[in-house]
């Protein structure tokens, strides 16, 4: 019978009953066959009101403004409701925006 998880490069898997160590034995086996993956983009640095964001790649303008708010935000110690579409990165522009906001302003911080 075809198994269509080979044909993927999927390694079959093993139902042979032998439990964890079995599958310990098999998790070593795979181990050796992860090879690090490198990014085909460059890391890029934007400047939001003189300060220095680091980003894992050149961010979409939608990205950008938001990390602007986010820095507006945290520059006038206000609150702020940001809301943008299901994967336009939300996640990862607050935390790169945030970050750098910190390191910028740990020195202020702890006054």
């Amino acid at each position: 019978m075809f198994n269509a998880a080979r044909k993927r490069g999927r390694p079959k898997a093993d139902n042979d009953g032998g439990g964890a160590a079995s599958s310990a034995a098999s998790n070593s086996d795979n181990k050796s066959n992860i090879k690090a993956r490198s990014s085909t983009t460059p890391p890029t640095t934007v400047e939001i009101e003189n300060i220095q964001i680091h980003f894992p790649f050149k961010p979409y303008d939608v990205q950008t403004k938001y990390m602007a708010s986010v820095i507006q935000a945290l520059n006038k110690k206000e609150h702020a409701l940001l809301e943008s579409p299901t994967g336009t990165g939300k996640t990862l522009c607050l935390l790169c925006s945030t970050l750098a906001w910190q390191q910028q302003h740990k020195g202020k911080l702890k006054q």
